[in-house]
Protein backbone atom coordinates (compact mmCIF):
# COMPACT_ATOMS: atom_id res chain seq x y z
CA UNK A 1 0.00 0.00 0.00
CA UNK A 2 2.91 2.35 -0.39
CA UNK A 3 5.58 3.92 -2.60
CA UNK A 4 7.92 6.81 -2.15
CA UNK A 5 9.75 9.70 -3.73
CA UNK A 6 11.49 12.90 -2.77
CA UNK A 7 10.50 16.51 -3.09
CA UNK A 8 11.66 19.79 -1.55
CA UNK A 9 11.54 23.57 -1.72
CA UNK A 10 12.14 26.76 0.22
CA UNK A 11 14.22 28.24 -2.54
CA UNK A 12 13.19 25.29 -4.68
CA UNK A 13 16.05 22.95 -4.05
CA UNK A 14 15.33 19.27 -4.78
CA UNK A 15 17.50 16.32 -3.86
CA UNK A 16 16.74 12.98 -5.49
CA UNK A 17 17.53 9.53 -4.18
CA UNK A 18 16.99 6.04 -5.46
CA UNK A 19 13.67 4.37 -4.82
CA UNK A 20 13.57 0.76 -3.75
CA UNK A 21 10.50 -0.91 -5.19
CA UNK A 22 8.71 -3.68 -3.32
CA UNK A 23 6.10 -6.16 -4.49
CA UNK A 24 2.60 -4.86 -4.96
CA UNK A 25 0.34 -5.21 -1.93
CA UNK A 26 -3.34 -5.31 -2.79
CA UNK A 27 -4.01 -2.52 -5.26
CA UNK A 28 -1.11 -0.28 -4.17
CA UNK A 29 2.55 -0.36 -5.08
CA UNK A 30 5.09 0.16 -2.34
CA UNK A 31 8.65 1.33 -1.80
CA UNK A 32 10.69 3.62 0.42
CA UNK A 33 13.34 6.32 0.51
CA UNK A 34 15.58 7.71 3.24
CA UNK A 35 13.61 10.32 5.12
CA UNK A 36 16.51 12.75 5.44
CA UNK A 37 17.23 12.85 1.72
CA UNK A 38 15.09 15.83 0.72
CA UNK A 39 15.76 19.55 0.91
CA UNK A 40 13.77 22.37 2.53
CA UNK A 41 10.01 22.90 2.07
CA UNK A 42 8.10 25.58 0.16
CA UNK A 43 4.76 27.27 -0.51
CA UNK A 44 1.78 28.96 1.21
CA UNK A 45 -1.83 27.78 1.96
CA UNK A 46 -3.53 25.03 4.24
CA UNK A 47 -6.38 22.23 5.08
CA UNK A 48 -9.90 21.50 6.45
CA UNK A 49 -12.89 19.26 7.42
CA UNK A 50 -15.62 18.52 9.98
CA UNK A 51 -15.77 16.49 13.18
CA UNK A 52 -18.35 15.30 15.67
CA UNK A 53 -17.97 14.93 19.41
CA UNK A 54 -20.26 11.99 20.01
CA UNK A 55 -19.22 8.37 20.21
CA UNK A 56 -18.91 6.72 16.85
CA UNK A 57 -17.88 7.72 13.35
CA UNK A 58 -19.38 9.45 10.38
CA UNK A 59 -22.71 7.98 9.44
CA UNK A 60 -26.00 8.27 7.73
CA UNK A 61 -26.68 11.99 7.26
CA UNK A 62 -25.31 12.07 3.73
CA UNK A 63 -26.61 8.62 2.90
CA UNK A 64 -23.85 6.41 4.32
CA UNK A 65 -24.85 3.62 6.69
CA UNK A 66 -23.47 3.42 10.21
CA UNK A 67 -20.36 1.36 10.77
CA UNK A 68 -20.01 -1.12 13.60
CA UNK A 69 -16.44 -1.94 14.47
CA UNK A 70 -14.05 0.93 15.32
CA UNK A 71 -13.15 1.32 18.97
CA UNK A 72 -14.66 4.33 20.76
CA UNK A 73 -12.49 7.40 20.59
CA UNK A 74 -10.65 6.51 17.40
CA UNK A 75 -11.32 8.13 14.05
CA UNK A 76 -14.50 6.69 12.60
CA UNK A 77 -12.71 4.90 9.82
CA UNK A 78 -14.18 2.25 7.62
CA UNK A 79 -13.47 1.94 3.97
CA UNK A 80 -15.17 5.28 3.37
CA UNK A 81 -16.82 8.08 5.31
CA UNK A 82 -20.54 8.68 5.65
CA UNK A 83 -20.86 11.81 3.64
CA UNK A 84 -22.88 14.06 5.90
CA UNK A 85 -20.43 13.73 8.75
CA UNK A 86 -23.34 12.85 11.04
CA UNK A 87 -22.62 10.70 14.12
CA UNK A 88 -23.95 7.18 14.61
CA UNK A 89 -25.65 6.21 17.82
CA UNK A 90 -22.85 3.88 18.88
CA UNK A 91 -19.12 3.81 18.32
CA UNK A 92 -18.36 2.46 14.90
CA UNK A 93 -16.49 2.56 11.66
CA UNK A 94 -17.45 5.04 8.99
CA UNK A 95 -20.48 4.33 6.86
CA UNK A 96 -20.49 3.89 3.12
CA UNK A 97 -20.16 7.05 1.07
CA UNK A 98 -23.19 9.32 0.98
CA UNK A 99 -23.94 12.09 -1.45
CA UNK A 100 -21.62 14.73 -0.06
CA UNK A 101 -19.86 15.99 3.04
CA UNK A 102 -16.79 15.20 5.18
CA UNK A 103 -16.26 12.48 7.74
CA UNK A 104 -16.67 13.14 11.43
CA UNK A 105 -14.18 11.72 13.91
CA UNK A 106 -15.51 9.19 16.39
CA UNK A 107 -15.18 10.25 20.02
CA UNK A 108 -15.83 8.67 23.39
CA UNK A 109 -17.08 11.52 25.55
CA UNK A 110 -14.00 13.67 24.99
CA UNK A 111 -10.52 13.37 23.50
CA UNK A 112 -9.51 9.92 22.23
CA UNK A 113 -7.02 8.12 24.44
CA UNK A 114 -5.30 4.79 24.91
CA UNK A 115 -3.52 2.48 22.46
CA UNK A 116 -4.84 2.19 18.92
CA UNK A 117 -5.99 -1.02 17.24
CA UNK A 118 -2.62 -1.19 15.48
CA UNK A 119 -0.98 -2.21 18.77
CA UNK A 120 -2.39 -5.70 18.26
CA UNK A 121 -2.20 -5.74 14.46
CA UNK A 122 0.32 -7.85 12.50
CA UNK A 123 3.81 -6.35 12.42
CA UNK A 124 4.02 -3.88 9.52
CA UNK A 125 6.83 -4.70 7.07
CA UNK A 126 8.02 -1.08 6.87
CA UNK A 127 11.75 -0.35 7.06
CA UNK A 128 12.78 1.73 10.06
CA UNK A 129 13.21 5.51 9.62
CA UNK A 130 12.42 5.38 5.93
CA UNK A 131 9.64 7.39 4.29
CA UNK A 132 6.99 4.95 3.07
CA UNK A 133 4.24 6.16 0.75
CA UNK A 134 0.58 5.28 1.33
CA UNK A 135 -1.97 5.87 -1.43
CA UNK A 136 -5.38 7.03 -0.32
CA UNK A 137 -8.74 7.43 -2.06
CA UNK A 138 -10.47 10.18 -0.10
CA UNK A 139 -14.24 10.40 0.20
CA UNK A 140 -15.01 14.04 -0.64
CA UNK A 141 -18.02 16.12 -1.63
CA UNK A 142 -18.92 16.00 -5.31
CA UNK A 143 -17.67 19.53 -5.95
CA UNK A 144 -14.14 18.40 -5.05
CA UNK A 145 -14.07 15.43 -7.43
CA UNK A 146 -11.86 14.31 -9.05
CA UNK A 147 -9.09 16.75 -8.10
CA UNK A 148 -8.97 16.00 -4.39
CA UNK A 149 -9.81 12.29 -4.38
CA UNK A 150 -6.46 10.61 -5.08
CA UNK A 151 -4.04 11.55 -2.30
CA UNK A 152 -0.94 10.15 -0.61
CA UNK A 153 0.93 10.50 2.65
CA UNK A 154 4.24 9.24 4.02
CA UNK A 155 5.01 7.50 7.31
CA UNK A 156 8.36 6.96 9.01
CA UNK A 157 8.76 4.59 11.96
CA UNK A 158 11.15 5.55 14.78
CA UNK A 159 14.44 3.80 15.36
CA UNK A 160 14.08 1.12 18.01
CA UNK A 161 10.49 0.59 16.83
CA UNK A 162 8.47 -1.57 19.22
CA UNK A 163 5.21 -2.64 17.49
CA UNK A 164 3.44 -3.06 20.85
CA UNK A 165 4.44 0.31 22.35
CA UNK A 166 1.97 3.19 21.77
CA UNK A 167 3.88 6.05 20.13
CA UNK A 168 2.94 9.70 19.69
CA UNK A 169 2.24 10.55 16.07
CA UNK A 170 3.22 13.85 14.43
CA UNK A 171 1.51 14.91 11.22
CA UNK A 172 3.42 17.51 9.23
CA UNK A 173 1.85 19.63 6.50
CA UNK A 174 4.27 20.52 3.72
CA UNK A 175 4.47 23.66 1.61
CA UNK A 176 2.95 24.34 -1.82
CA UNK A 177 4.42 22.33 -4.67
CA UNK A 178 5.66 19.40 -2.59
CA UNK A 179 5.08 15.96 -4.07
CA UNK A 180 7.17 13.69 -1.82
CA UNK A 181 8.88 13.42 1.57
CA UNK A 182 11.37 16.02 2.79
CA UNK A 183 13.70 16.54 5.73
CA UNK A 184 11.31 18.78 7.64
CA UNK A 185 11.60 20.07 11.23
CA UNK A 186 10.24 16.85 12.76
CA UNK A 187 12.25 14.27 10.80
CA UNK A 188 15.53 13.95 12.71
CA UNK A 189 17.08 14.17 16.19
CA UNK A 190 14.92 12.90 19.01
CA UNK A 191 11.91 12.78 16.67
CA UNK A 192 13.62 9.89 14.87
CA UNK A 193 13.44 7.81 18.04
CA UNK A 194 10.33 9.08 19.82
CA UNK A 195 7.48 9.42 17.30
CA UNK A 196 5.73 8.06 14.25
CA UNK A 197 6.24 10.80 11.67
CA UNK A 198 3.60 11.40 9.00
CA UNK A 199 4.00 13.82 6.10
CA UNK A 200 0.82 15.14 4.50
CA UNK A 201 1.13 16.21 0.87
CA UNK A 202 -0.82 18.97 -0.93
CA UNK A 203 -3.14 17.73 -3.66
CA UNK A 204 -1.49 17.38 -7.07
CA UNK A 205 -3.74 19.66 -9.08
CA UNK A 206 -1.65 20.51 -12.16
CA UNK A 207 -4.04 20.87 -15.07
CA UNK A 208 -7.06 20.13 -12.86
CA UNK A 209 -9.83 22.36 -11.55
CA UNK A 210 -9.25 23.81 -8.09
CA UNK A 211 -12.09 24.74 -5.72
CA UNK A 212 -12.81 27.61 -5.46
CA UNK A 213 -11.51 28.75 -8.88
CA UNK A 214 -9.29 31.43 -7.32
CA UNK A 215 -7.61 28.82 -5.11
CA UNK A 216 -3.90 28.02 -5.18
CA UNK A 217 -2.95 24.99 -7.33
CA UNK A 218 -0.40 22.73 -5.68
CA UNK A 219 -1.27 23.90 -2.15
CA UNK A 220 -3.56 22.44 0.48
CA UNK A 221 -7.13 23.45 -0.32
CA UNK A 222 -7.57 24.91 3.16
CA UNK A 223 -5.74 28.20 3.35
CA UNK A 224 -6.29 31.71 2.12
CA UNK A 225 -9.23 30.61 -0.05
CA UNK A 226 -10.11 27.50 1.94
CA UNK A 227 -13.68 26.36 2.52
CA UNK A 228 -15.22 25.04 5.74
CA UNK A 229 -15.83 21.60 4.19
CA UNK A 230 -12.37 21.42 2.66
CA UNK A 231 -11.35 18.01 1.23
CA UNK A 232 -8.25 18.18 3.40
CA UNK A 233 -10.44 17.39 6.42
CA UNK A 234 -11.46 13.89 5.30
CA UNK A 235 -7.93 13.44 3.92
CA UNK A 236 -6.59 13.87 7.47
CA UNK A 237 -9.39 11.74 8.98
CA UNK A 238 -8.76 8.81 6.69
CA UNK A 239 -4.97 9.01 7.03
CA UNK A 240 -5.27 9.04 10.84
CA UNK A 241 -7.68 6.09 10.78
CA UNK A 242 -5.33 4.04 8.60
CA UNK A 243 -2.33 4.86 10.77
CA UNK A 244 -4.13 3.95 13.99
CA UNK A 245 -5.20 0.66 12.43
CA UNK A 246 -1.74 -0.29 11.11
CA UNK A 247 0.63 1.08 13.75
CA UNK A 248 0.71 1.25 17.53
CA UNK A 249 -0.37 4.83 18.27
CA UNK A 250 -1.10 6.64 21.52
CA UNK A 251 -4.45 8.16 20.54
CA UNK A 252 -4.06 10.81 23.24
CA UNK A 253 -0.87 12.13 21.61
CA UNK A 254 -1.80 13.07 18.06
CA UNK A 255 0.01 16.26 16.99
CA UNK A 256 -0.08 18.44 13.89
CA UNK A 257 2.62 20.82 12.66
CA UNK A 258 3.07 22.78 9.49
CA UNK A 259 4.89 25.58 7.72
CA UNK A 260 3.62 27.85 4.95
CA UNK A 261 0.79 25.97 3.21
CA UNK A 262 1.07 23.35 5.95
CA UNK A 263 0.69 26.09 8.60
CA UNK A 264 -2.72 27.00 7.19
CA UNK A 265 -3.54 23.30 7.26
CA UNK A 266 -2.36 23.00 10.86
CA UNK A 267 -4.46 25.95 12.01
CA UNK A 268 -7.50 24.70 10.12
CA UNK A 269 -7.24 21.27 11.73
CA UNK A 270 -6.73 22.86 15.16
CA UNK A 271 -10.09 24.54 14.56
CA UNK A 272 -12.06 21.70 12.97
CA UNK A 273 -10.35 18.71 14.62
CA UNK A 274 -9.49 20.22 18.01
CA UNK A 275 -11.28 17.38 19.79
CA UNK A 276 -9.10 14.78 18.04
CA UNK A 277 -5.70 16.51 17.73
CA UNK A 278 -3.90 17.06 21.04
CA UNK A 279 -1.74 20.00 19.93
CA UNK A 280 -0.63 21.95 16.87
CA UNK A 281 2.19 24.28 15.86
CA UNK A 282 2.22 26.49 12.78
CA UNK A 283 4.79 28.73 11.12
CA UNK A 284 3.97 31.50 8.59
CA UNK A 285 0.29 30.79 8.17
CA UNK A 286 -3.10 32.05 9.31
CA UNK A 287 -6.64 30.69 9.44
CA UNK A 288 -9.05 30.92 6.54
CA UNK A 289 -12.14 33.09 6.99
CA UNK A 290 -14.53 30.27 6.03
CA UNK A 291 -13.45 27.80 8.70
CA UNK A 292 -16.74 26.80 10.29
CA UNK A 293 -17.19 26.69 14.07
CA UNK A 294 -13.97 25.87 15.92
CA UNK A 295 -14.57 22.99 18.30
CA UNK A 296 -11.70 23.95 20.62
CA UNK A 297 -9.63 21.49 22.61
CA UNK A 298 -6.28 21.38 20.84
CA UNK A 299 -3.34 23.18 22.39
CA UNK A 300 -2.24 25.74 19.80
CA UNK A 301 1.21 27.28 19.20
CA UNK A 302 1.60 29.89 16.46
CA UNK A 303 4.76 31.39 14.94
CA UNK A 304 3.42 34.21 12.73
CA UNK A 305 6.52 34.54 10.49
CA UNK A 306 5.42 36.76 7.61
CA UNK A 307 1.71 35.99 8.05
CA UNK A 308 0.89 38.03 11.15
CA UNK A 309 -1.62 40.08 9.15
CA UNK A 310 -2.90 38.63 5.86
CA UNK A 311 -5.74 40.20 3.89
CA UNK A 312 -8.16 38.19 1.78
CA UNK A 313 -11.54 39.37 0.46
CA UNK A 314 -11.55 42.24 2.97
CA UNK A 315 -10.84 40.03 5.98
CA UNK A 316 -7.65 39.77 8.03
CA UNK A 317 -7.03 36.02 8.17
CA UNK A 318 -3.42 36.15 9.38
CA UNK A 319 -1.72 34.53 12.36
CA UNK A 320 -2.85 37.28 14.75
CA UNK A 321 -6.57 36.83 14.07
CA UNK A 322 -6.04 33.03 14.11
CA UNK A 323 -4.60 33.34 17.62
CA UNK A 324 -7.65 35.39 18.69
CA UNK A 325 -10.01 32.74 17.28
CA UNK A 326 -8.28 30.04 19.34
CA UNK A 327 -8.29 32.22 22.46
CA UNK A 328 -12.08 32.33 22.19
CA UNK A 329 -12.47 28.65 21.31
CA UNK A 330 -10.24 27.56 24.22
CA UNK A 331 -11.80 29.96 26.75
CA UNK A 332 -8.63 32.01 27.36
CA UNK A 333 -8.19 35.34 29.10
CA UNK A 334 -6.61 38.36 27.40
CA UNK A 335 -3.66 38.32 29.82
CA UNK A 336 -0.57 36.21 29.23
CA UNK A 337 2.77 35.08 30.63
CA UNK A 338 6.08 34.61 28.81
CA UNK A 339 7.38 31.04 28.98
CA UNK A 340 10.30 29.23 27.32
CA UNK A 341 9.69 26.46 24.78
CA UNK A 342 12.69 24.98 23.02
CA UNK A 343 15.02 27.84 22.19
CA UNK A 344 12.50 30.69 22.27
CA UNK A 345 10.20 32.58 24.63
CA UNK A 346 6.50 32.55 23.86
CA UNK A 347 3.40 34.36 25.05
CA UNK A 348 1.15 31.83 26.81
CA UNK A 349 -2.35 33.08 27.54
CA UNK A 350 -3.96 32.69 30.95
CA UNK A 351 -7.07 30.73 31.89
CA UNK A 352 -7.23 28.53 28.79
CA UNK A 353 -8.97 25.16 28.92
CA UNK A 354 -6.09 24.05 26.71
CA UNK A 355 -3.11 26.38 26.11
CA UNK A 356 -2.69 28.90 23.34
CA UNK A 357 0.85 30.16 22.74
CA UNK A 358 2.06 32.92 20.40
CA UNK A 359 5.76 33.08 19.56
CA UNK A 360 7.30 35.91 17.52
CA UNK A 361 10.72 34.28 16.96
CA UNK A 362 11.72 33.69 13.34
CA UNK A 363 11.32 36.61 10.95
CA UNK A 364 10.23 36.30 7.34
CA UNK A 365 8.54 33.38 5.66
CA UNK A 366 11.18 30.76 6.45
CA UNK A 367 12.16 32.04 9.90
CA UNK A 368 9.79 29.81 11.93
CA UNK A 369 11.38 26.65 10.48
CA UNK A 370 14.25 27.05 12.94
CA UNK A 371 11.84 26.90 15.89
CA UNK A 372 8.65 24.98 15.22
CA UNK A 373 10.28 21.55 15.69
CA UNK A 374 11.85 21.74 19.15
CA UNK A 375 9.56 24.49 20.45
CA UNK A 376 6.48 22.68 19.22
CA UNK A 377 7.57 19.41 20.82
CA UNK A 378 8.35 21.18 24.12
CA UNK A 379 4.90 22.79 24.02
CA UNK A 380 3.12 19.54 23.20
CA UNK A 381 4.83 17.70 26.07
CA UNK A 382 3.38 20.31 28.46
CA UNK A 383 -0.20 19.60 27.36
CA UNK A 384 -2.53 17.51 29.50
Amino acid sequence: MRISSIGSLLVLVATGVGVVGLAACGSDATGQVPIAAAGAPSGSAGAAGNTTTTAGAAGAVGGGSAGTMASAGSSGAGTAAGSGGGPTATGGAAGAPGASGAAGAGMSGGRPSGPSAGCTAPLPPDPIHMAVQHDLMVNVADKYKPTYVTRKYYTSLPTGWDPTKPYPVIFYGQGCGQTGPESGPFSNGHFATDVIYVQLIPAAVTGMTVVPPKGSPGCFQAGRQGLADSPDGPYFDQALAEIEAKYCVDKGKVYMGGWSSGAWLSNYLACSRGNVITGTVSGSGGLQHDHGTCVGGAGVMIFPGDAGSTQEDGFDIGAGPARDTFLKANGCAATSTMKPFGTTMCQVFDGCKTPVSYCTAGAGHGGPLAFIGDSGWDFWKSLP
